[in-house]
């Protein structure tokens, strides 16, 4: 019997014996063990060229902005037009200071989000918890709009119309890994060469950290770290074509 024959019979007894009931309460930890091995060996053989300030011993939601401020700086995002494009906009903190910092009227600055909280459980949050409403929001600026629904429903048609040449600026705060990779594929075609991707929680093996990791993989991008914060949590790329 060759390696091979010994690897098909495994698989094929362990069906059979219905061995999942076995291991199935250790899907979780084993999945996040999985992939906090590879987060952490990403870390340490990665190059941040710009803006990072590991290691932190305690967490500081602010530091977002030091981020957002460093990178609007080395990219020069205050005054080119771009497409900021926001997943998971909630009550609008991030894509504020975007809309307040960009001054330029070809601009165009477009929020995903259910509008009603998540929509499945993520971590110790559960299902349509974080939810916001647009109207709420109080954002007058013409150059935003909104987009309600989840992103399965509500990004393909928009994209079906969609065409510009200025430059991407990817905000991923959907926090969970569906919307997460769901997102990235169908915007892969629409990247080009110095467009930014930020993610919001990286440093979340089993969801933006995993879906960056197959999505990176899967379409062979290749890309340079350009910013990070709060121990990775924050990160921001940029994509080389």
């Amino acid at each position: 019997m060759t390696q091979l024959d010994i690897i098909r019979k495994t698989k094929s007894l362990f069906m059979k014996w219905k061995l999942h009931k076995l291991f199935s309460p250790l899907n979780g930890f084993l999945l996040n063990l999985y992939y906090m091995n590879h987060l952490s060996k990403w870390r340490a053989s990665t190059t941040v060229k710009g803006y990072n300030d590991w290691y932190r011993k305690n967490w500081d939601y602010s530091q977002r902005y030091a981020l957002y401020e460093a990178i609007c700086k080395s990219e020069n995002l205050d005054t080119q037009a771009i497409e900021y494009f926001e997943f998971g906009v909630c009550e609008g903190h991030s894509f504020k200071w975007w809309l307040q910092k960009n001054n330029n009227n070809a601009s165009n600055f477009y929020g995903f989000d259910t509008f009603e909280g998540l929509p499945e459980k993520y971590g110790f949050f559960e299902k349509g918890t974080m939810a916001a409403t647009i109207e709420n929001l109080n954002i007058q600026d013409t150059r935003a709009s909104f987009y309600k629904g989840v992103f399965q429903e509500t990004l393909v048609p928009f994209l079906s119309n969609y065409q510009s040449n200025n430059k991407k600026l990817i905000h991923m705060d959907a926090d969970i890994f569906s919307a997460t990779i769901f997102s990235l594929s169908q915007l892969y075609r629409f990247l080009n060469n110095g467009d930014v991707i930020m993610f919001d929680e990286f440093a979340v093996p089993k969801h933006e950290f995993m879906a960056f990791k197959i999505f990176t993989e899967s379409f062979y991008l290749k890309y340079e770290v350009i910013a990070a914060t709060n121990n990775y949590l924050f990160l921001a790329i940029k994509i080389i074509k």
